[in-house]
């Protein structure tokens, strides 16, 4: 049995990898059945963003990155950063030297200041205005002083002076200068701005633009190892001049951490290859296209096939991220090098890439193993959707997608718990998968079996809100309690259901539901009219949360806001079990139609009218509310159920608006009716025959006297 607390885990992961999806609507949660065969041959992209923050390892210093959004205005940056740390008095001359015509006008508005601050915002004017020796000046001013007096701004005046000195052209004191900024924050200096890994991606852009590529991959990788977005935003440039520059490619083969790049650049942005996209530090507004609108090719640049015979020129054995190449070669269609360098790792993603592999040389037992290690060296935090980009794959959580095709493949199989189990721990990501087995595969028994042993009620929520998921959706687990218990609601199991039901208030609807089934039984006729009729209204007000269909025809995913669409394909034998169809069958929602509940409800008040006499207010009144629940729905039951009660009802004064404004079923007088209507006839029957019921009376007085009188004679 799958162990509750790693599914927990798993499906925790997978949640969080998927929450950020939320944001905006409608967003959809991924399905992969519909076209098992692509979904299983085909690897997912990588996100470069993600795959650049890891060239190397993960650093223990206490280095941050502080990055704010490109959107953000320069003056209000600028503004907020000049008074950081300051009292509002400081701050107010520092504005004041900052709106001075010039440094001479700064230098008197500064009066007053600390010998830091005074000195460094001088500085920083005269750099932004291009004076640099006078800038220089003022920012070794700074640094001359005692550490004590130099808390403001000493690290500013540190980041700042390299910047003027690589102006300057002295790449050399710029590089010691940034190399400074760092050593400091190690030791203590407090960083608000985030300038020591800042300093790395100057130190980056030295280097690459004096043809050290490898250190300048190198300090790039650092910074994005800091959870720089500018950092990996850099990489992601550099990789693309390496692709289009056959000089600094061969250099770049020589060090595995360019390796790693050039390997994390082939599997995310295969897309890219050979393109005419702007080089780094070159600037440009993007690729360009021809006039059939296709991206125009460099023509220094390289296409996969040329840098696969590079790349494997220059020696596989010794390249660095083979499962990464691996990966980015699979998808490029160079299967047979792609299994060799698979071969080579024992990463997740290799197995992965090994899997596939098998599985298009028809080997499912291999591809069953292969996915057991993919998923077991998926780290459950792994998320591959921390870092936007444009362009790229929706996958975040690889271990999500994994469990998603490994339950796939139990499908095909026919092992339909083990998809559940396997598909239920990818819920978060790929939600209509899981509730396609939970609905429509699996057995009712067979998914309360698997809800009880794997899927513990969720504790009720501290504050609105807080239970939803990924896509705005709830978490697994609430929504596959959820399902079981709609399902087993439509089964007939009503009191079963109720266990399954965590929300308080829908359990009482629920309950009440139960109650007015048993009252349907009562020996009254309008007794039982009356319950069929109470089951009528809750199943019209409340049928998506107590028997809608997860999927299709309802919708109850998306609270019945969006089309269900159809259910996944089973065109494609191979990798559709045997019996999966019967089953699909098996489960189908009767009526098939959307909202099938209002179909229900609307029968369930029309057998009620049934039970009372065809004359009276409350077969009018329930056959009103019966035609309005279709109105909306199907009109041609609406008008059936309408024509229907011409036909049979009698007129009510408010028959004009008949289906909108029904009022309520009088059942106490509906149960009087008949009498009424026998006293009624009867008086109007003795009012037009009177003289016979008078004429029997005559006629058997006069026979009891005749009685009488022999009685007493005898």
């Amino acid at each position: 049995m799958f162990n509750p607390e790693l599914r927990l885990a798993v499906s925790l992961a997978c949640l969080l990898a998927s929450a950020s999806a939320a944001a905006c609507g409608p967003f959809f949660p991924q399905q992969l059945l519909d076209d098992r065969k692509s979904s299983l041959f085909d690897l997912p992209d990588g996100m470069f963003m993600f795959e650049a923050a890891r060239l190397v390892p993960k650093p223990h210093d206490t280095l941050r990155a502080v990055e704010g959004s490109p959107y953000d205005e320069h003056e209000q940056t600028l503004a907020a950063a000049d008074a950081m740390g300051l009292s509002s008095d400081e701050a107010a001359k520092v504005k004041a030297m900052r709106a001075a015509p010039d440094l001479d006008a700064a230098a008197k508005a500064g009066q007053g200041l600390s010998p830091d601050l005074y000195e460094y915002t001088l500085g920083a004017i005269a750099f932004h205005k291009g004076d640099r020796p006078t800038a220089q000046t003022r920012l070794r001013a700074v640094l001359e002083l005692p550490a004590p007096q130099r808390a403001h701004r000493g690290l500013w005046a540190q980041y700042t002076l390299a910047r003027s000195l690589l102006a300057d052209g002295d790449t050399a004191g710029a590089s010691a200068a940034f190399e400074n900024v760092r050593k400091q924050v190690e030791q203590g200096i407090p960083d608000p701005q985030g300038l020591a890994v800042a300093s790395l991606g100057e130190q980056g852009r030295i280097a690459w633009h004096e043809g050290a590529v490898a250190d300048a991959v190198h300090y790039y990788a650092q910074q994005a190892a800091h959870d720089s977005s500018s950092g990996a935003a850099s990489l992601l440039f550099v990789a693309r001049s390496l692709l289009a520059h056959r000089d600094q490619l061969d250099k770049a083969l020589d060090d595995p951490v360019a390796q790693r790049l050039l390997a994390a650049y082939l599997y995310t942005r295969s897309d890219e290859f050979a393109v005419q996209w702007p080089l780094a530090g070159s600037g440009g507004n993007g690729p360009t296209t021809d006039d059939d609108g296709n991206l125009r090719k460099s023509p220094d640049g390289i296409d996969v096939e040329a840098f696969v015979k590079i790349v494997t020129a220059h020696g596989l054995a010794h390249f660095d991220g083979a499962d990464r190449l691996a990966a980015g070669l699979y998808r490029a269609g160079h299967y047979d090098l792609a299994g060799q360098l698979a071969a080579r790792s024992d990463t997740a993603l290799a197995a992965w890439v090994r899997a596939k592999l098998a599985l298009r040389a028809g080997d499912k037992a291999t591809a069953a193993r292969e996915y057991a290690a993919a998923a077991k060296g998926f780290p459950a935090s792994e998320d591959w959707g921390g870092a936007s980009e444009i362009g790229e794959a929706s996958l975040q959580s690889p271990l999500c997608r994994v469990e998603d095709e490994r339950g796939m493949l139990a499908l095909s199989r026919d092992d339909y718990v083990e998809a559940m189990t396997r598909m239920y721990a990818g819920a978060s990501q790929y939600w209509p998968d899981a509730a396609y087995v939970a609905e429509r595969v699996l057995s009712v028994d067979e998914l309360k079996s698997f809800v009880d042993a794997n899927v513990k009620a969720p504790p009720p929520p501290r504050h609105s809100g807080d239970d939803a998921g990924a896509y705005g959706l709830p978490p697994p687990a609430t929504a596959l309690r959820a399902l079981l218990a709609r399902r087993l609601m439509r089964a007939g199991r009503m009191a079963d259901a109720l266990a399954y039901f965590d929300d308080t208030q829908l359990r009482k609807q629920a309950q009440a539901l139960i109650d007015a089934h048993r009252d349907d039984h009562a020996w009254s006729s309008s007794k039982r009219a009356a319950a069929l009729f109470a089951q009528a209204k809750l199943v019209r007000a409340y049928g998506m949360e107590l028997l809608g269909a997860e999927l299709e025809p309802d919708g109850a995913m998306t609270d019945g806001n969006f089309d269900a669409g159809g259910l996944p394909s089973m065109k494609d034998r191979e990798w559709t079990g045997g019996g999966e169809a019967a089953r699909v069958t098996a489960s189908a929602i009767v009526p098939d139609a959307r909202y099938h509940y209002r179909y229900l409800a609307a029968n369930l008040a029309e057998q009620a009218a049934s039970l009372v006499p065809a004359r009276s207010q409350a077969y009018a009144a329930m056959m009103c509310s019966a035609t309005g629940w279709m109105l909306d729905t199907d009109s041609a039951s609406a008008q059936r159920i309408y024509h229907r009660y011409l036909r049979n009802g009698a007129h009510v004064a408010w028959a004009r608006n008949f289906g909108h404004d029904c009022p309520a079923p009088d059942f106490a007088a509906a149960r009087w009716l008949p009498w009424k209507l026998r006293y009624h006839a009867t008086r109007h029957w003795a009012r037009l025959h009177w003289p016979l019921p008078l004429g029997g009376l005559l006629v058997l007085a006069a026979g009891l006297a005749m009685w009488k009188r022999r009685r007493k004679t005898a």
